[in-house]
C-alpha cells in the first residue's frame, strides 16, 4: 500500500471513530490524541505572529519619547497634546510615532518594587538611546543629573531659545562641580495645565544621549508659542 492509500485509510477510519461519539467525546478524543499536533500548529503561528509583529514594528521610526515622573494629578495624564497635537505640527507620518509614558519613583525608605522596575525601565531606556525627553519632580531631576543624565542646555539649544527661556532654567552641578543649565520649568504654562502635570516645578529635560534632539528643541518650541 503506498504512502497516499495509507493515509487515506487512516483518514477514513478516524471519521467512523468520530462519526459516532458524542460532542464531549469527539472533543476528548481528539484532544487527548491530538492534542501535541495543536500545540505544534498554535507554536507555528505564535512564531509567525512574533515575527511578523517584529518585522512591521521595524517598519516605525520613534520621532519623539517622552517619559513623565512622579506626575500627582489627580486627572489622567493628558499626553494627547505630544501624540496628537505636536505629531500633526510637526508633519510626522504615521509611522514617525511619539511615545509617552508615565512611572512613578521614590528612593530610601519610601522605595517600592514598582519604583526600582520603574527605574531598570528607565536605564534601559537610555542605555538603548531611545529616551529622549524626561519631564519630573526635583527629587528625581537631581537624582539624573548626578547620574549625567540631561545635556547641557547653554550647548544644544539655540541662542534664542535659550534666552527666551531664561528665567526658567534649572540649574545644577556636574560631577566636576562645575554648574550648567539642565532643565527647564514648564509650571504655569498651556501645556502644563493642559497635560493635568500637577508637580512643582514641572521640570523638562533632554536625555544626554538622545538621537532626537531637533524634535526635542522643536517641542519646547512649540509648548513656548502655545
Amino acid at each position: 500500500m503506498s504512502t497516499k492509500e495509507l493515509l487515506k485509510s487512516k483518514a477514513t477510519i478516524e471519521k467512523e471513530k468520530l462519526k459516532n461519539m458524542s460532542l464531549q467525546d469527539k472533543l476528548w478524543y481528539i484532544w487527548e490524541y491530538y492534542k501535541f499536533h495543536i500545540f505544534g500548529v498554535m507554536l507555528v503561528f505564535l512564531l509567525l505572529y512574533v515575527i511578523g509583529s517584529s518585522i512591521y514594528r521595524s517598519t516605525f521610526d520613534t520621532a519623539l519619547y517622552c517619559m513623565y515622573i512622579n506626575n500627582r494629578s489627580t486627572e489622567e495624564l493628558n499626553t494627547d497634546i505630544l501624540t496628537n497635537d505636536f505629531h500633526e505640527h510637526m508633519g510626522f507620518t504615521d509611522k514617525q510615532v511619539i511615545n509617552t509614558e508615565a512611572a512613578f519613583v521614590s528612593y530610601g525608605d519610601t522605595a517600592t518594587e514598582y519604583s526600582y522596575a520603574a527605574m531598570a525601565k528607565i536605564s534601559a531606556l537610555v542605555a538603548s538611546r531611545e529616551l529622549d525627553i524626561m519631564i519630573s519632580d526635583t527629587e528625581n531631576f537631581d537624582h539624573y543629573i548626578s547620574l549625567d543624565g540631561f545635556s547641557h542646555l547653554e550647548e544644544v539649544l539655540p541662542q534664542d531659545l535659550f534666552d527666551q527661556l531664561e528665567d526658567r532654567l534649572y540649574y545644577g552641578t556636574d560631577e566636576t562641580g562645575a554648574s550648567h543649565a539642565y532643565g527647564i520649568d514648564l509650571s504655569g504654562t498651556r501645556f502644563a495645565a493642559e497635560s493635568h502635570l500637577e508637580l512643582n516645578p514641572a521640570l523638562f529635560g533632554i536625555v544626554s544621549n538622545s538621537k532626537n534632539t531637533d524634535n526635542c528643541i522643536a517641542l519646547l518650541r512649540y509648548i513656548f508659542s502655545m
